[in-house]
């Protein structure tokens, strides 16, 4: 069971992943991750003799009964750059950190902490490319977002997109683990930057008038 709940990351077993895995926190404080699972070209250039969907197709059917079973809703997308869709829901995040097949499968361990309205999610050891270990994949290229309506009061990523607050991770031998904590009772504002730029100056601007009338009275004298 523990290789197939490692196959289910990458779907297929070759070398060449692609992944780009995203993680929304609802309102609601439900948690829907989402995973879309294709090759790099490299891979995909081995299978020359079909297409990139037919390729993804014979994975779907290779895993389908194990998604099945843990209730993972899949799709193949056909565009122009196929990949599988994969997604699931979660009531609150400690469900979506202590049963997530995708989330938990790369580290060595992954923890969620809340104090009061304080939550965090937090992640230790990421497996990169393992070549010695057989049941592992070569991930070539992975992308983990988190994005959240609520205001984060730490944070480990590597960009952030302020606008939508979605915080954007790279993990490699040097920055092999995540943190995200959030107050939940404290909803983000996009604004808040901008607000906060308005006040400074503002508060600049009185206090040059006042200095201003101080040099005049001190003129005057």
């Amino acid at each position: 069971m523990k290789k197939i709940v490692i196959l289910i990351l990458a779907i297929f077993l070759v070398t060449g992943c692609k992944v780009k895995y995203d993680v929304v926190i609802n309102e609601d404080l439900s948690v829907k991750e989402e995973a879309k699972l294709t090759c790099t070209d490299d891979t995909f250039s081995v299978y020359y003799k079909t297409t990139r969907v037919n390729v993804l197709k014979s994975f779907i059917d290779m895993y389908k009964d194990f998604l099945d079973e843990k209730e993972y809703q899949y799709e193949l997308k056909e565009e122009d750059n196929p990949y599988v869709l994969v997604t699931k829901k979660y009531d609150n995040p400690s469900d979506f950190v202590n049963n997530s097949i995708l989330f938990n499968d790369y580290f060595d361990e992954v923890k969620y902490t809340e104090k009061d309205n304080i939550k965090k999610i937090e992640t230790v050891g990421f497996h990169e490319n393992e070549s010695e270990n057989q049941d592992r994949f070569d991930i070539k290229e992975l992308e983990i977002t988190i994005n959240s309506p609520y205001q984060v009061v730490s944070h480990n990523a590597k960009k952030v997109d302020k606008r939508t607050n979605t915080f954007y991770y790279e993990l490699n031998e040097k920055n092999n683990k995540i943190l995200f904590e959030y107050d939940a009772n404290t909803k983000f504002n996009p604004n808040s930057d901008v607000i906060g730029t308005l006040i400074i100056c503002l508060l600049m601007i009185v206090a040059i008038w006042i200095v201003i009338i101080y040099l005049n009275k001190k003129n005057k004298k």
